[in-house]
Order: structure tokens, then sequence, then C-alpha cells
């Protein structure tokens, strides 16, 4: 029997979670049974681990993040590929390439047709008119398609709702990572009597430096928090175009050796399971591949209260703070150390959880039967 062809689009040569998510479900699928290509901007590590798994490459200089004469350039090209290559299914990733993607697969003639929204475009921290132009171009483009998956429940219920999308065409495929490569940290260890000048309790978070991460303002609470209780450090791991900004921020308010900056790291889990907490206060989510992480290592989590990040923490493993509630955060910040007997509790829950609900197999297992409906 003849592979199936498989094409998946992304825009950016990145490895973020995006690109991350992709590749963990590529490795996933039967090389027997899949031929697998894979198109981007060319130039970036994603290329690199491209190559290196034995997949086909396919760069498409022309396309760019922002807007501009070479998208129509881009359509073409991807068409042209599209119909030379024949593909059974395309599989579209981000906003601008799942609009330019679909349009052209389905041009082209490709039998199957999906879309993954890994963090819809529509969202309350940008204008309404841009909301409403992101509307439009998201129903045109879901003509052009089968099914259009997220990676949470409330965006896919908004798309509905709001009339973006039909019932029938939506579905929910959560992300998932392999739990069994992590560390997990000892949940007994929170009980133990501890000297927090020579073992402080640490926070920590993997993030980009960025607007959507809320950046400033999580870095204003740790200020706050560590002026207001010593036994307490932090630690965030990533890098981003805010990165120089809050490190200034640090430095200013004299708490660079209790607030580390560490830039992009690669071992997570050997970094993680240095933590006591995790911390991600985003203004924004898809499914954060970060949260899903710290809850396969052990570790209690502390998020801010929106889309995706609300369906991952919840009483059961750790807390929610609405993302406006800078002082809230802090306070409950403030009291963790003292939370003894939660934190193993939270500590507990959260690798059950992911053991239960988004396991690396499970995420596999299911776009697998999408492919093969």
């Amino acid at each position: 029997m003849a592979r199936k062809k498989l094409l998946h689009i992304q825009l950016l040569p990145l490895l973020s979670g995006v690109q991350n998510m992709m590749l963990s479900l590529l490795g996933g699928l039967d090389k027997a049974e899949f031929e697998i290509y894979v198109i981007s901007k060319p130039g970036g590590p994603l290329e690199e681990a491209i190559i290196k798994a034995g997949y086909h490459y396919v760069p498409v200089k022309s396309l760019e993040r922002n807007f501009s004469i070479f998208d129509l350039i881009a359509i073409v090209k991807l068409y042209i590929i599209m119909r030379k290559c024949k593909f059974d299914i395309v599989h579209t990733h981000s906003s601008k390439t799942g609009f330019m993607g679909r349009i052209a697969a389905r041009l082209a003639g490709v039998p199957r047709i999906f879309h993954t929204v890994h963090g819809f475009a529509i969202h309350e921290h940008q204008s309404g008119i841009l909301n409403r132009i992101y509307m439009t171009l998201e129903k045109f483009a879901g003509r052009f398609c089968d099914k259009v998956i997220f990676v949470n429940d409330h965006e896919r219920e908004m798309a509905v709702a709001k009339g973006i999308l039909p019932a029938e065409k939506v579905m929910t495929i959560n992300n998932g990572i392999a739990i069994e490569l992590y560390k997990v940290k000892d949940a007994e260890s929170y009980l133990a009597e501890r000297d927090y000048e020579k073992n402080p309790f640490i926070i920590g978070s993997v993030l980009r430096f960025t607007t959507q991460k809320n950046v400033f303002n999580t870095i204003a609470a740790a200020i706050e928090v560590c002026k207001k209780n010593r036994a307490i450090q932090f630690v965030f791991i990533g890098d981003g175009e805010d990165f120089l900004v809050c490190k200034n921020l640090i430095d200013q308010a004299n708490m660079n050796t209790r607030i580390f900056l560490t830039g992009w790291q690669s071992r997570i889990n050997e970094l993680l399971m240095k933590l006591d907490v995790f911390l991600l206060f985003s203004r924004w989510e898809g499914l954060s591949i970060s949260i899903l992480e710290a809850m396969a290592t052990g570790l209690p989590v502390v998020a801010s209260d929106i889309k995706g990040n609300n369906e991952l923490v919840d009483k059961e493993n750790g807390i929610l703070v609405d993302v406006r509630d800078i002082d809230g955060l802090v306070a409950e910040l403030v009291s963790l150390p003292q939370r003894t007997s939660e934190l193993k509790s939270w500590s507990i829950a959260s690798r059950r959880r992911m053991e239960e609900r988004f396991t690396l197999q499970k995420f596999i297992n299911e776009y697998k039967a999408l492919y093969d409906d």
C-alpha cells in the first residue's frame, strides 16, 4: 500500500511550543504509513530538526510574519508545491499560514485539510476592529478545510458561539508530552523542615519575554514578593524582545541576587526539578506547554485565570489568579512557603492529572484517528 503523503505548514522556522508539538506528533507517526513533508520559512532550528528527523523539508522564502505583498506570492508558491506533490493530507498551524495554506490546499485539490489553532487570534487584549477582521478571515478560511482542531475547549466553544465555525467542523485535541521522560519532584519534600537562608523557596517560570506572557507585571510582582518574604527567590528561564527591559527592572530594584534570568536553556526538566512552584501569569494562551512540563515534573502551579490555563490548573493542583490582580498574585506568592500541606497535595495532583489527560500517546492517537478517518 502506498504511503499517505502528509504536509505540515508552519510559518517561522523556530522551535517554540507550536513547532515542538508538531514534531512530537510527526515523531509518533509510522513512517511506513506516512511520507512526511514540512514547509516553513527557511533559516532556523526547525529546518535543522526536520532534516535530522528524516522528513522532507520544503522552504518557502516568501512566508513572513507580517502582512505584505509577499503573501500573494506565498499562496501561489504553496499552491504550486501542493499541485506538484499531490498530498493526501495538508495540516496547517498558526493563523496566517492557516489562512493561506487552507486556501492553497483546497485550490490544489488536496483531499483532506486540517488546521490547528494553537491560540486563537481573537482575544480581549486587542482592539475590537482587529478582532472583527480576524473573525472574518477565520470564518472564510474555515470553508476550505475539513476540521479545525483547538487545543482547549474554551476557544472551540467560542468559535461556535460566535458563528465563526460550525459545530460539526471543530474538535478539541489537548497538547500532550512524553511524561515518562520527566523526573518527578518528591512531594514529601514540601513537608521537610527547611533553612530558607541556605535553601530558599524557589518560584520559577519558563516563558518568552513578550507582551503575551505579561512579563512586566510578572517581574514587578516578583520584586514585591522578594521585598515581603526573604525566603523566596525567582528563576525565569527564557528569552525574548523584552528580556533586557526586565533585566534592567531587576537591576534597578537591586534584586539581581534574588531574581535570576537564565536565558534559554535546553535541559528544562532538570531546572524544573530545582523549583518549588511554577508560575505563569500570561495574558492569553492556547494550552501552555510550559505548564504541562511543570505538571509532569510534579510542581504546583500558580497561573493567570485565563482560557487554556484554567483547563490545566484549578484548586486541586495550584492557584488561579485574575490576570488584572497583581496585588492578589503577590499575596498568594508570599504565602506559599508556609502552605506545606497544600503544596504536597498540589504536587501529587499535577502529576496525576498529566498521567490521566495529557500524555503524548493520547495526543498522537487522537490525531492519528483524524488522519485515518
